[in-house]
């Protein structure tokens, strides 16, 4: 008697066909991963309104043009655990008794910070700081009024102080 030399096997017993499923299988399960990570990770837009911020952008310019005529200048001072905030202000005019100074990050407005700034001594303010991860900071000090403003751009790596406005003041040691 002679064997069947080909005896057909049903196909989920092939190699092949399994192969050649694999790679769309994984592409829809790094489709599903990828949109969980999207919905779980939402950035958040640091402006909801960009039209209106547009709009208002001559408003936010006079704020910086009262702050220089005024001759105003600030020196922040982040204390080593970064915990407090001291800031030295410079101005032709009395400043009021308290300030607030913004952390605002350049991407994630989760880690903007709004810290009140209470006058300790002459041109002497201080306030404390919550610990932040990121290490790029757009600071704004301004009055409650929202009259003036000065700003500036920080990076913590180099170093604890940033100087604000037009340069009036000369740095000094924590």
């Amino acid at each position: 008697m002679q064997k069947a030399l080909n005896v057909s096997r049903p196909w989920y017993r092939e190699r092949w066909p399994w192969l050649l499923m694999a790679g769309p299988i994984i592409v829809v399960i790094a489709a599903f991963v990828t949109f969980g990570i999207a919905v779980k990770s939402d950035d958040g837009m640091v402006v909801d309104d960009y039209y209106q911020q547009g709009k208002e952008i001559n408003k936010q310019l006079h704020r910086d043009e009262v702050a220089q005529a005024m001759g105003l200048s600030a020196q922040v001072l982040f204390s080593d655990d970064m915990r407090q905030v001291r800031v030295i202000t410079s101005s032709k005019q009395p400043l009021p008794a308290e300030l607030e100074l913004q952390l605002l990050h350049p991407a994630q407005d989760d880690f903007d910070q709004h810290i009140t700034l209470h006058r300790t001594s002459d041109n002497v303010y201080q306030g404390t700081v919550k610990p932040a991860p990121a290490n790029h900071w757009y600071l704004h000090l301004e009055d409650k009024n929202k009259q003036w403003r000065v700003q500036g751009d920080w990076r913590s790596a180099e170093g604890n102080q940033v100087l604000l406005g037009t340069p009036a003041l000369t740095p000094v040691e924590n």
